[in-house]
């Protein structure tokens, strides 16, 4: 069995699992009052951070803002005289990132509240943490993680609502409504995914010849739109980029030629998206629209899905990750074992 087929088939129990135990993982730092999130990672843990800030901002009330850890400054901090009431949180699903962990150096020096988010319990970022929000799935063994980013925007979701209810920005009949929304929509999560391994297997010898490819997405599922790029990219090792809808149209569409392969997720937002794929047909026959709906072909994937917009993000990955999957070894690739898998210990870029 594909080691990331596997991990997908186990996220939705392990979602559940966390929606049970949160209340218990954050009542001492929401006890904290805080009044502003800053959220710091790389990779997968970045784009986890970059997908649920605003849902976060809704169900905290509070300002928060993602950062890639390069981003983080001095003068970043210093622009608020007071940090003892800012939770800075780095994220790291394997809990060695450097560049994390010199981040959350950076924002203990400027007397933010200090969190530290991992897979596992003796996570290397955990030595400088203040509290540890851990997000209890373990290590993936596989190269492409998965489960890991669903669990952690669960995590930063769960978090910003205790938040929210704890200042009165959201109530607990807001709060519960939402837990019964998120098991609908987890309850969707293996039909979801049924669908997208079958389509893949139907059309991955066409996808594995993709010369380059572009993913497009609306605002709202940016996060999503690179991590699955990053998905790809890792998994198939072939040049690919990710872009919201609107940036796409500012000069990215120039690129497109017959040997563009091309992705738009449609969740119902963006009203120029057929007329933009009706001009770029005249450039490449390789366009996939990936939606909610009951329909699948060679040019379309539907999910069959019936889920409220803020929690569509626990959905519109699958066929991306499934594709990081199942593609590559149509070209001889194991997507589960890193080109080389000594590379991070060979630049010095994880903690023990």
């Amino acid at each position: 069995m594909n080691g990331i087929i596997e991990n997908l088939e186990e996220t939705p129990e392990q979602l559940l699992k966390l929606l049970d135990d949160s209340q218990k993982l954050f009542e001492h730092v929401v006890s904290r009052k805080i009044k502003k999130i800053m959220i710091t990672g790389s990779g997968t843990s970045y784009h986890s951070g970059e997908q649920m800030q605003q849902l976060m901002r809704q169900k905290s009330g509070l300002p928060v803002d993602a950062y890639y850890p390069f981003k983080l400054t001095d003068e970043i901090f210093n622009a608020q005289k007071d940090n003892s009431h800012t939770l800075f949180i780095g994220v790291s699903q394997e809990g060695g990132s450097l560049t994390t962990f010199n981040a959350m150096n950076m924002a203990k020096k400027h007397g933010c509240i200090v969190a530290s988010m991992s897979g596992t319990e003796d996570a290397y970022i955990n030595k400088v943490a203040d509290e540890k929000l851990t997000v209890a799935v373990g290590k993936e063994t596989v190269g492409p993680k998965t489960k890991g980013y669903y669990t952690t925007k669960l995590n930063l979701l769960l978090l910003s609502e205790y938040i929210g209810i704890d200042n009165g920005h959201i109530s607990r009949s807001d709060f519960d409504e939402d837990v019964k929304e998120l098991k609908t929509t987890l309850k969707q999560f293996p039909n979801s995914l049924k669908r997208a391994i079958n389509w893949v297997e139907e059309n991955k010898k066409d996808l594995a010849h993709a010369h380059d490819i572009r993913i497009s997405g609306p605002a709202s599922l940016y996060g999503d739109v690179l991590e699955s790029t990053l998905k790809i990219l890792e998994a198939c090792r072939l040049p690919i980029t990710g872009y919201e809808f609107n940036e796409f149209i500012h000069g990215v569409y120039n690129a497109i030629n017959s040997q563009s392969t091309l992705f738009f997720i449609d969740n119902g937002s963006e009203g120029k998206l057929n007329r933009i794929i009706k001009i770029l047909s005249e450039w490449t026959n390789k366009i996939y629209i990936v939606d909610g709906s009951n329909i699948s072909d060679q040019q379309k994937f539907g999910y069959d899905i019936k889920v409220p917009r803020q929690f569509e993000t626990f959905i519109y990955p699958i066929l991306f990750q499934v594709i990081a999957a199942l593609v590559p070894g149509e070209n001889g690739i194991d997507p589960c074992i890193p080109k080389d898998p000594d590379f991070h210990q060979k630049m010095g870029s994880q903690g023990n």
